[in-house]
């Protein structure tokens, strides 16, 4: 509760406190371990960072604009950057949720003086330190079990293996993450042929089925600010945010310490859609898959159908615009593929992930809007928000509000920190509409 009651923040929407952001190196002394020693605190010398966190990426990137007035490589001595700096940040919004990391500095960009011609400045490009990690280290092994049993020993005996836990033993600066894992079901006997771990945990995302109750199957692995996450990205039933962002003109008019204020979006980009030809060449709407099984000299035929099918997926909203005339003309033909299988390894879930994981992701991506809100740290990307739109061009909310309403996942997010403001700017899917023009207020 803030200080003025139950419907206010403890600081105003837009705002943020940062308490740490030093670049220095990590330092192995012998005695105390591997510790973070600050060189130049950013503090004083930042225009601007931001963090971006995407279901598409298995590492989180920050950036940070920078001065260099204040003789930065001078105060990194003699060599100036050596490529062995980290970045140590915390910082937390009007939500009082921390994000606390430790990036990896990849490089810089050049320096450049501004319009005034008056001081210079660089960009830090950065990665989180299990990048670092990941690039040193190889998967090269045999594996029985369901590609979530596998993800679960990935992460912990190669990931978080030998050089992860010489690395963490000088303290606080090196902090574990969590792993998120959701279940796949069936079990399979696979070899991953000398994969860095990210890509071992991709090699088991698009093998992965969700069983009967998520048939898209639509598993990614990917870093935000909780944690890691081998999601099944259809479970999103237990990923949706608790309050509802709006887009109402009116709630400008409050102080910038409501509630109101602060979910209340800052901008919204034009909505987008995806195009229905693409979507029929590409799949989404029917498609035909042929295993073949050379070993038994046989094959199998799995087709899928949207109008069908579409009632078994977890959608983000039931009502699908596309006529069934349309679909029965057009998108009804079905897109062929082949595919080899070996009965001789249980694989028996291959050609149902075929047929229905890229149809599930164009179906999720149908609608898709870029969003501005005010800078919340609980954001975050794979989790659900809940939009609360007026009906677009009535003058006043109707019952129902817009068709447009509802849930949507969140597939980028990135948080920007400026001097003076702090905004997270979010990609946003959705794979149908709440109801139709056609339904009466």
């Amino acid at each position: 509760m803030g200080p003025l009651g139950d419907n206010n923040l403890l600081f105003n929407s837009g705002s943020y406190e940062l308490k740490t952001l030093n670049l220095g190196k990590l330092v192995d002394d012998d005695k105390d371990g591997v510790q973070f020693r600050t060189v130049v605190s950013l503090h004083d010398l930042y225009s601007n960072f931001s963090i971006h966190q995407s279901i598409h990426n298995a590492f989180m990137t920050l950036t940070i604009h920078i001065s260099e007035s204040k003789l930065i490589f001078e105060r990194l001595g003699t060599k100036g950057l050596q490529g062995e700096e980290f970045i140590q940040i915390k910082f937390q919004t009007p939500t009082m949720e921390a994000i606390e990391d430790l990036f990896y500095v990849t490089g810089y960009g050049p320096i450049d003086k501004d319009a005034h011609d008056l001081q210079t400045g660089m960009v830090l490009r950065c990665v989180s330190k299990e990048k670092l990690i990941n690039d040193q280290v190889t998967v090269n092994q045999s594996f029985k079990g369901s590609t979530s049993e596998v993800a679960s020993q990935i992460y912990n005996n190669h990931l978080q293996g030998p050089l992860y836990k010489t690395m963490k033993t000088g303290g606080p600066s090196w902090k574990d993450k969590k792993i998120f894992i959701d279940d796949s079901t069936g079990t399979d006997q696979f070899i991953i042929p000398g994969l860095s771990p990210f890509a071992s945990m991709h090699f088991l995302a698009i093998r992965s089925f969700g069983g009967s109750t998520h048939p898209g199957s639509f598993f990614s692995f990917y870093e935000a600010s909780d944690g890691f996450h081998f999601s099944n990205n259809e479970n999103w039933d237990n990923k949706i945010l608790k309050e509802k962002y709006t887009y109402d003109s009116d709630a400008k008019q409050m102080q910038p310490y409501h509630k109101d204020f602060f979910y209340n979006i800052r901008y919204m980009s034009p909505l987008k859609i995806s195009n229905t030809l693409t979507g029929i060449q590409n799949g989404e709407y029917a498609t035909k898959v042929t295993a073949v099984d050379h070993y038994k000299k046989s094959f199998t035929i799995t087709e899928y159908d949207m109008l069908e099918d579409r009632p078994d997926f977890n959608t983000l909203a039931k009502v699908l615009n596309m006529s069934s005339k349309f679909f029965d003309m057009f998108g009804k033909d079905p897109v062929e593929h082949t595919i080899v299988v070996d009965s001789t390894i249980p694989h028996k879930h291959i050609p149902q992930i075929v047929s229905k994981r890229d149809a599930y992701m164009q179906m999720l991506n149908h609608y898709t809007f870029g969003i501005v809100v005010n800078g919340d740290s609980t954001l975050t990307a794979g989790k659900v928000i809940t939009l609360d739109l007026k009906e677009g061009g009535a003058p006043n909310k109707k019952s129902k509000g817009s068709m447009y309403s509802g849930n949507w996942m969140i597939i980028e997010c990135e948080h920007i920190c400026d001097r003076d403001l702090f905004t997270t700017r979010l990609t946003i899917v959705k794979d149908g509409l709440k109801f139709t023009h056609g339904e009466k207020d």
